[in-house]
């Protein structure tokens, strides 16, 4: 453990899922964010955040680091990890950043050729302060990518087979980086996963007593699963980042349960019935 370092929290992706999460939860820890957003006048962001132009694709920006001593990063789909993300992380420690708190992937130091994993060796070699947040697959896909697929038509709609998948709500991989912000971690690399490995059938059966109907796990074969997720409006090469995902799960090795947002927040993780019970009202209809 490093000295904790004071003044705002930097955060790349302060509207996304993961990132808007650790805005919220460091707002109401009482720690100053600074929000490193495209458009600072449209950002819908808590009170009292800071929001500054950062686009990781023009370099020009990268000056919204100065004064920042701590910051979350992550590798946003559709940037370059090598062009955007790393210059970045050159910049910060040019710039006096102390603290790297970085979201991977559960595996990305046994998966080299991964994005993340090329992350984290440029953190490791860059003499910050890092920490990686290796994280499982979100439970917060479903009341996103997924959303429809339950709301509209009682199904989850994947090509995971039978496989086992330890889900992990993004409130705990949050939770998680807003400790390390707080205790000044550094060198430390967590596995987060959620309390248990559950297969989609299982996920389907929660979510049918949740809402009180029928929802349906739909196993397509890979090649349907990308041409009707392309039919329903999603990009070809979300819809191959998906079945490369959900091909990791019908393999079997999606299914690693770790205990370790239990030894860092000192309670249990999240469980998919919680999970479930709290975001109800994203399928609800009409008629529900």
């Amino acid at each position: 453990m490093t000295t904790v370092e004071r003044g705002p929290v930097f955060v790349v992706g302060a509207t996304g899922q993961v990132g808007g999460e650790i805005v919220r939860q460091l707002v109401r820890a009482g720690v100053g964010v600074r929000a490193g957003v495209r458009d600072p006048d449209r950002a819908a962001l808590p009170e009292g955040v800071e929001a500054v132009r950062l686009d990781l694709t023009d370099p020009a920006t990268y000056g919204a680091l100065e004064g920042a001593r701590r910051m979350f990063l992550l590798w946003a789909p559709g940037t370059d990890v090598r062009r955007h993300v790393l210059p970045l992380i050159d910049e910060a420690a040019r710039r006096g950043v102390r603290q790297v708190v970085f979201l991977s992937i559960l595996g990305a130091e046994r998966v080299r050729i991964v994005p993340h994993r090329t992350v984290e060796r440029h953190l490791e070699a860059s003499g910050l302060g890092w920490v990686f947040l290796r994280a499982s697959y979100f439970m917060q896909n479903f009341t996103g990518v997924h959303r429809d697929d339950v709301r509209l038509r009682d199904e989850i709609y994947v090509p995971a087979g039978r496989g086992r998948t330890s889900f992990v709500d993004v409130r705990d991989v949050a939770a998680v980086a807003v400790r390390a912000f707080a205790e000044g971690f550094e060198r430390r690399a967590y596995d987060l996963t959620g309390d248990a490995a559950l297969t989609y059938g299982e996920v389907a059966d929660i979510l049918s007593v949740t809402l009180g109907r029928r929802v349906r796990y739909a196993d397509p074969a890979p090649l349907t699963f990308v041409r009707v997720t392309r039919s329903r409006g999603t990009p070809l090469a979300f819809a191959l980042f998906m079945l490369a995902e959900y091909t990791v799960a019908r393999l079997g090795l999606a299914g690693r349960v770790t205990g370790t947002v239990r030894e860092v927040l000192g309670r249990p993780a999240t469980s998919w019935r919680v999970f479930a019970e709290d975001h109800r009202q994203v399928w609800l209809r009409g008629d529900g």
